[in-house]
């Protein structure tokens, strides 16, 4: 293209040099051109005359200037071409920025929704019921409804439990109860992110072989977990059109701020739970604790029961963050209270005292005489001491651990006048006596009585 133009611009200037050459001296063009045919008729391969080689170079001069003009037409048409495209495709911008504005409004309208209707009702089953919903909703497709259900971290036993579901119910699963360390749920503890897959390795262990026809086309899965403070405390299991699942990444922010809403309401919905539990243990922080022991003494004189409290104590525990780091300490908490917890009754309560102590509540601890309630009690301690020591024992220093015990009874009628702080005191004591006299072992309160030792 660039050759051409050179071409004709040169031709151009060519004519204009001729045309002033013959108008200032016209005869001496013609003996030029006469003395340039005759120079050239020698390499010719046929005889032409001079008024026929006039005409060829005039012929050929002009063909040069409309291939010139050709091209030149050419680039005009490509560039306008060009510049249609352009405006073609800034036009397409607009129209998708606009497309794209509209979706935003309309996904801003979509979460004002979500949090006046998650705000209008405060009690657990309602926030429940809208949060299943809600998650169903804006995963589903046209062609595809989206089947959602909320499983519950379940503090006391650490498992991951089904709660609700929508478009499912619990006969969909396998079961009701999960591990957390159980695939697929122990990614999500792991890495607190939501999973997006359309791997039907991962949904099917989660589902009966016999009911798998219910999810139909709702093959791909989005396992999101509801984090607060840093503690998964939900995760939501929705079976949705696998081109939901390709499609997330684009609206992954719209999705996030969808998460964090329901996050927020699932918050709202076990706040009384949350409330009264050690975030790191998962057993009753001791505020709650000691209301609930108050109302025990209470409760015992009211109906003329036994009450016992005991007081455990992991031995040598500084030794485990002193050398191996508190995130160690902390792991090895969460052992012992989930080893407590299984040593007891659904009706007894489990606190955190403090640091690595722990305290029980027994009600009703036996009948009869006062022997059948302090033995009851001191066979509970006897059970966690054995418990911890049969977990650690094959461990190395420093986690070879071991807890004491200390063991107190509140009988009716004779201890009537011992409130809840002598109660306290008292196993507290026979805690301080188990550390004292080798660890590792249940001391029990015996009123005016030397203590006894297992």
């Amino acid at each position: 293209m660039r050759i051409l133009w050179g071409l004709f611009w040169v031709l151009a200037g060519v004519a204009l040099l001729a045309v002033a050459m013959t108008m200032a001296m016209g005869v001496e063009l013609s003996e030029r051109l006469a003395g340039a045919f005759l120079q050239l008729q020698s390499w010719l391969p046929v005889t032409v005359g001079f008024e026929q080689f006039l005409a060829i170079l005039v012929a050929a001069s002009l063909l040069l200037v409309a291939l010139s003009l050709a091209a030149s037409g050419v680039a005009v048409s490509r560039l306008g071409l060009r510049q249609q495209r352009r405006l073609g495709e800034a036009a397409a911008a607009r129209r998708e920025a606009d497309r794209l504005q509209e979706q935003h409004l309309q996904q801003y309208d979509q979460l004002g929704s979500l949090g006046q209707v998650l705000s209008g009702r405060l009690d657990k089953r309602a926030l429940v019921q809208h949060i299943i919903e809600a998650a169903s909703r804006f995963t589903s497709l046209p062609q595809s409804s989206s089947l959602a259900s909320l499983w519950l971290l379940h503090f006391e036993t650490d498992t991951l439990r089904f709660e609700r579901g929508f478009y499912c119910d619990e006969t969909l699963f396998v079961k009701t109860t999960f591990e957390l360390n159980e695939p697929p749920f122990a990614q999500l503890f792991s890495t607190q992110r939501p999973w997006i897959t359309v791997e039907p390795e991962v949904w099917r262990p989660l589902v009966k072989p016999e009911k798998v026809e219910r999810v139909g086309s709702a093959t791909g899965l989005m396992l999101v977990p509801l984090i607060i403070e840093n503690s998964v405390l939900g995760v939501l299991v929705v079976f949705c059109h696998p081109e939901m699942v390709t499609g997330y990444g684009e609206r992954s922010s719209f999705y996030g701020a969808v998460w964090a809403e329901l996050t927020l309401a699932l918050a709202i919905a076990v706040q009384g739970e949350v409330a009264i539990l050690d975030r790191l243990t998962g057993v009753h922080n001791r505020e709650y604790f000691m209301k609930r022991l108050i109302q025990e003494v209470e409760r015992a004189d009211r109906y003329r029961l036994p009450l016992s409290l005991l007081m455990v104590d992991i031995d040598d525990f500084k030794l485990v963050n002193d050398m191996l780091g508190h995130p160690q300490g902390d792991a090895v908490l969460k052992i012992i209270a989930k080893l407590i917890r299984k040593a007891v009754r659904a009706i007894d309560l489990v606190g955190r005292y403090g640091g690595e102590e722990f305290i029980i509540m027994l009600p009703e601890t036996g009948y009869g005489d006062d022997a059948a309630a302090v033995g009851g009690a001191q066979a509970v301690a006897e059970r966690i001491r054995k418990a911890v020591d049969d977990e650690f024992r094959e461990l190395q220093k420093p986690l070879n651990l071991s807890v004491s015990v200390g063991v107190a009874t509140r009988r009716f009628p004779e201890d009537r006048a011992m409130g809840y702080q002598d109660l306290i005191r008292h196993a507290d004591g026979q805690l301080y006596q188990a550390k004292t006299t080798g660890k590792n072992k249940v001391c029990v309160f015996q009123p005016e009585q030397s203590p006894q030792v297992s």
